[in-house]
């Protein structure tokens, strides 16, 4: 089963890519929220809803589900620089018009469950950098017929002799 083309075509689907990841840079969101919904649009999927391009190049629908009405009533409260495009007791649509400030962009994370992107130092990312690309003294491969088991032979098990079952009546059951 293939995806629904979304897209006119390579090129627009290009553009609502990349306006993609200037938001997810401007959330400080991690790269793996960002992928094709079910009908093969851009989206950036969260626990609780996800984010769609408007389609103008500029603005971006949040979609937010919640589990109950009040927490869709603060849900709307946080994300208040947002304009409210779609509203149902449990659910709704918000209009983004712009890149979000940090503290917005927590407030988005937070509301559609979209994990924050995980920061690590210049230090412990060189020294995991090293750790991948070090070669270990004796990591190279060997071709010995039984690595691991050296001179060691794995021990013999007896077979089991099966014992007929014998009925009181006929004898021995076949």
């Amino acid at each position: 089963m293939g995806q629904i083309n979304t897209y006119d075509s390579a090129a627009e689907a290009e553009a609502d890519r990349a306006q993609q990841k200037a938001l997810l840079m401007a959330l400080n969101a991690w790269d793996r929220a960002l992928r094709r919904d079910e009908a093969g649009a851009w989206a950036i999927c969260g626990k609780h809803g996800s984010i769609h391009t408007w389609g103008n190049g500029k603005c971006w629908a949040l979609y937010v589900t919640c589990n109950s009405g009040q927490q869709w009533t603060w849900a709307k409260k946080k994300l208040a620089f947002c304009s409210v495009t779609q509203d149902a007791e449990e659910e709704g649509v918000l209009r983004l018009d712009q890149l979000p400030t940090p503290a917005q962009a927590e407030a988005i994370r937070d509301a559609l469950g979209i994990q924050k992107r995980r920061e690590v130092s210049a230090g412990v990312l060189e020294r995991l950098r090293s750790f991948a690309f070090e070669r270990k003294p004796g990591s190279e491969p060997t071709l010995e017929p039984n690595i691991g088991l050296g001179e060691r032979q794995p021990p013999v098990m007896p077979i089991l002799v099966q014992t007929p079952v014998l009925d009181p009546e006929t004898g021995p059951l076949r």
